[in-house]
């Protein structure tokens, strides 16, 4: 006779890892060499946003709108909500969550509040900071007084960051194949375009300001992945509160 036992794994063992200081945090992103290219490119374009391209934010401002009285209110309603945070934020927490749940790890939410906390924080200090006039107003100068807050684009920001942090919890957690990570790669670059080119159509923002959002949003994205990267791994599946719970649970991944 041959005794069985019921598979029990129980909580796993968790062996004590050390938290990068942060000291060692911030040298880690200020040496990340995509990081620093991506604030330089967000300085640069900062700069050239104040003059020398006032002459294509103006042409491009101008250009004629055909079928306007008939586009406007489906363009607001429909395609310029894509990568509005009503919209883009849902898409983050669903796909944040079922990874949580499916790894028992708490990493996907965190990185996905710490992306989007980032990302808002530096969208809302360069607006106040900034002070651009507004693109319906057809004056593109910067510090016109409080409420003017055009500069940086924040859903330009949106559509990398929210939507890219999709993308790489997706790659990051294996939770879907290459072709369709492609695919993905590709509808996110439709959504920028699709939202930079309805923005300029609506006089909701100046070209340059659509590409510091990009640039911004491309920047905090590559912070938090830089930051997750830092975070030893398995930190975070001690805090799952319900592993083991199910029976024939598997050990988690992180």
């Amino acid at each position: 006779m041959v005794r069985t036992t019921v598979y029990d794994p129980g909580r796993p063992v968790v062996r004590p890892v050390r938290w990068p200081s942060v000291s060692e945090i911030a040298w880690g992103i200020a040496s990340d060499r995509i990081a620093i290219m991506l604030a330089v490119a967000l300085i640069v374009m900062t700069m050239l946003a104040a003059g020398p391209l006032h002459p294509v934010d103006n042409l491009l401002n101008e250009l004629p709108r055909p079928y306007w009285d008939t586009l406007r209110e489906p363009l607001i309603l429909w395609p310029d909500t894509v990568a509005s945070r009503a919209v883009a934020l849902p898409v983050l927490g669903v796909t944040a969550l079922q990874l949580a749940y499916w790894h028992r790890s708490w990493r996907p939410i965190v990185l996905g509040a710490v992306g989007v906390v980032g990302m808002m924080s530096l969208v809302s200090v360069m607006k106040l900071a900034i002070n651009r006039g507004h693109a319906k107003d057809f004056d593109p100068d910067f510090f016109m007084g409080p409420g003017n807050v055009a500069f940086p684009s924040g859903h330009g920001a949106n559509a990398i960051l929210i939507y890219g942090l999709v993308l790489f919890l997706i790659i990051r957690f294996a939770a879907a194949r290459p072709h369709i990570i492609r695919r993905l790669a590709y509808c996110i670059v439709a959504i920028a375009l699709l939202q930079s080119l309805v923005s300029i159509y609506l006089h909701f923002h100046w070209f340059t300001d659509l590409v510091a959002g990009m640039i911004a949003g491309g920047f905090a994205l590559r912070v938090t992945i830089r930051l997750d990267r830092m975070i030893p791994s398995g930190r975070t599946t001690q805090w799952w509160p319900w592993y083991g719970e199910r029976d024939g649970a598997l050990p988690a991944r992180d």
